[in-house]
């Protein structure tokens, strides 16, 4: 009867102090007390003839062939597998087992049918993804997708790699308007990096507005801001203006924008744009109107635009030899037969140009390639003017007229070369400051050597005097004259600044005098104690240094950034508005081009493996 009696636990005392036996007694009891853990069973081939097959590679789990259970690893029993048969599936209980396999094997295309599809499928959307950007980046339109890529590509993919192969690019969506949901979809995500970017830096912009070809004012922003130990530029955003162009309406929008992407107007640290009233106006401009939300920001009329427009005044004698080539010009574009013959008489002559150029005013390089151009090919103007007994033929026959227009081309090549060295991306206020004192300098070297009846400045001039045996006293007093207003108004654009406060910016490791705070200035003096820092500015931009440095020596690189990240031209809104034009052409003349002009411009690339997430995957349609 022992065997029935519940036994007590032996304690220490009752064994006399012997702890080893409490021990084991009270191990024992815990073993007891633990749960059992479940056997595992695996799965047998012979469980075959039950109807049941394994319900993933190396799965433990049965699932029926007939109504497609999967049971419970409890359930991989013989007695169980066979009562499933019996009661779900009873008309089959005496098949064969080779009925059972040939159920297993259809099971199993199903399923391989499935995933290849599935697959097949979620290739197609990416694919339609890719093609979508490419098409974007190209400033394509959006059919050019179903009319030539997609049938191109059948063709190409059945010669090099068969029929077959060929069939499985027909999965892939690109129809007109798939296309533009997958640029608006890419469009999104980038303008969502973008944001969430800006709303945890500083950052400055750039803005202008023009109209396009449908007659519909754009207004175009850029942004460049602190990212990745960098400063970067980047696209904001292009929107049709809805009624006028006044700085109000133009600075409602942008505020709008900010608004709705949660960002502060007091992390924007500069504006950059032309000279136009509804931008720089004292009361209503958008400069104005943004100064009443962020009193501190930094503001800077385009330098490419007012270099154009310091250069652009003539005196008359000078302004009558550009207007005489404008009409030369004119006389022959604008007459179609006479460009035929024209440009027959230069081949015939064997000149390096056929055709003249066309004076466009708001273009910035227009002014001196016109010139160059005419002075080129003054000979072949003389004939051709001749042989039709034009007026102007007298012009392109005088020397004196002909030197002066070589000083012209000469000149206004200069110009254009520093109007080119303005502008590119990532150019800061230092750099395009440099560049204009320079230029200024020049012109006051050429003002000098012109008094002492030099010219060796001007190539074009002095071979021209050279081969008709010229002086350069009857041209002197005009061009000093012309390059003196040209010098006073450089002074007027560009008023002298005291560049040297800002040598600490540019080389923190040399420089003794600036102009800034007892905080900062301590800053500055460890930092350029810091050898190491002074070995990595060495190997990077100026911009990245600054940034690299910002955790460290936070009221330093801050002032330094203030002076960086701002914009010092409108290059890349003017740029924009190039590509716009071809985007938004008169084919395409009603076309909302925001996504497709961020998609092409932007630098952000687009998550497109988190877009495909997003989407069901399904065959063209």
């Amino acid at each position: 009867m022992d065997k029935y009696l519940k036994r007590k636990r032996i304690s220490e005392e009752e064994h006399g102090g012997n702890g080893n036996s409490g021990d084991e007694l009270r191990h024992d009891a815990e073993r007891e007390s633990a749960p059992r853990k479940a056997k595992l069973r695996k799965y047998d081939p012979e469980y075959l003839q039950f109807g049941f097959i394994p319900y993933k590679d190396n799965s433990d789990q049965p699932q029926c062939v007939i109504c497609l259970n999967v049971l419970s690893n409890e359930s991989l029993k013989p007695a169980k597998l066979k009562r499933h048969l019996v009661t779900k599936h009873n008309e089959l209980k005496d098949n064969p087992v080779d009925f059972f396999k040939r159920r297993a094997e259809v099971y199993a295309n199903q399923q391989k049918i499935i995933s290849t599809a599935t697959t097949v499928n979620e290739k197609a959307l990416k694919a339609s993804y890719i093609m979508a950007m490419r098409i974007a980046k190209s400033k394509k339109a959006h059919t050019v997708a179903e009319s030539l890529i997609m049938p191109a590509a059948l063709e190409i993919c059945e010669i090099m790699l068969g029929k077959e192969s060929s069939r499985k690019l027909l999965s892939i969506p690109v129809s007109n308007d798939t296309i533009r949901r997958r640029i608006c979809d890419m469009s999104n995500d980038i303008q969502l990096q973008l944001v969430e970017r800006l709303q945890s830096s500083t950052f400055a912009i750039q803005l202008d507005e023009s109209t396009d070809i449908a007659g519909q004012a754009q207004l175009l922003v850029y942004v460049r801001y602190c990212f990745d130990n960098d400063v970067v530029e980047d696209f904001l955003f292009c929107k049709p203006v809805p009624l006028r162009t006044t700085g109000e309406d133009l600075f409602a929008m942008l505020n709008d924008f900010f608004i709705a992407n949660k960002l502060e107007w007091s992390s924007c640290i500069g504006i950059c744009t032309d000279g136009a009233a509804a931008m720089t106006g004292h009361k209503s401009g958008v400069v104005a109107r943004v100064r009443t939300v962020s009193p501190n920001i930094i503001s800077t009329h385009c330098m490419i635009h007012r270099e154009a427009l310091a250069s652009k005044n003539l005196n008359e004698s000078f302004g009558e030899v550009l207007n005489t080539c404008i009409k030369l010009v004119n006389w022959i574009k604008c007459r179609p037969l006479n460009g035929r013959l024209f440009a027959a008489l230069c081949e015939e002559s064997g000149s390096d140009h056929r055709h003249l150029l066309l004076h466009t005013e708001v273009r910035w390089l227009s002014r001196g390639k016109v010139l160059q151009r005419v002075f080129e090919l003054r000979s072949e103007l003389a004939s051709f003017l001749m042989d039709k007994n034009s007026e102007l033929v007298k012009f392109v026959s005088d020397n004196v007229w002909l030197a002066k227009l070589a000083y012209l081309a000469d000149i206004f090549c200069q110009l254009n070369a520093l109007n080119t060295s303005l502008q590119g991306r990532d150019s800061s206020v230092l750099k395009t400051t440099d560049k204009i004192t320079a230029f200024k300098k020049k012109l006051r070297i050429w003002k000098t050597r012109v008094q002492n009846k030099s010219c060796d400045m001007f190539e074009l001039l002095t071979e021209f005097l050279n081969e008709n045996n010229m002086a350069i006293d009857n041209l002197a007093t005009d061009i000093f004259d012309h390059l003196s207003a040209m010098e006073e108004y450089f002074d007027r654009y560009f008023p002298t600044d005291n560049i040297a406060d800002y040598d600490w910016i540019r080389n923190p490791f040399s420089c003794q005098l600036t102009n800034l705070t007892g905080k900062e200035e301590e800053q500055l003096a460890e930092l350029s104690s810091d050898r190491s820092l002074k070995l990595k500015f060495q190997e990077q931009t100026l911009t990245a240094f600054w940034c690299n440095v910002r955790n460290e020596y936070t009221l330093l690189a801050e002032r330094a950034l203030t002076v960086l990240v701002p914009f010092a031209t409108t290059y890349q809104c003017e740029a924009s508005f190039s590509a716009l034009a071809v985007i938004k052409s008169k084919f395409r003349s009603r076309l909302q081009v925001e996504d497709d002009i961020r998609v092409c411009l932007s630098k952000i690339s687009p998550r497109i493996d988190l877009l495909c997430r997003q989407k069901q995957a399904h065959t063209s349609h």
